[in-house]
């Protein structure tokens, strides 16, 4: 998985984390978080590999498939950029702030 695409993930889980079993949550944060290999996070849960690359394999499928049918994840991006291009004469900037950090939390 390269670094992009763990960006993307990591940004789904944000979202949509809450959505998954722990223990997907758990192999996803390890996987993807702290750069553990499937073999790592297998000897660290004390499962086998490929249990790990299936739990892996259907949380990463359950968050795009949100994403696809919800698509959360892109409307913000869309009103981040939306915010982010308004001209100064046309929004202060405090008001801008705090409409980005609405749309973070």
């Amino acid at each position: 998985m390269d670094l992009q695409e763990r960006v993307k993930v990591a940004v789904l889980t944000k979202y949509y984390g809450n959505l998954l079993t722990e223990k997907q949550r758990t192999i996803i944060s390890m996987y993807v978080d702290n750069n553990l290999s499937l073999a790592e996070v297998s000897t660290e849960l004390n499962i086998t590999r490929q249990a790990v690359k299936d739990a892996l394999d259907n949380a990463l499928d359950y968050l795009y498939n949100l994403e696809d049918k919800l698509k959360i994840v892109n409307r913000v991006e869309s009103l981040k950029q939306a915010i982010n291009s308004i001209p100064p004469t046309g929004i202060d900037k405090s008001a801008k702030t705090k409409l980005l950090k609405l749309l973070e939390d």
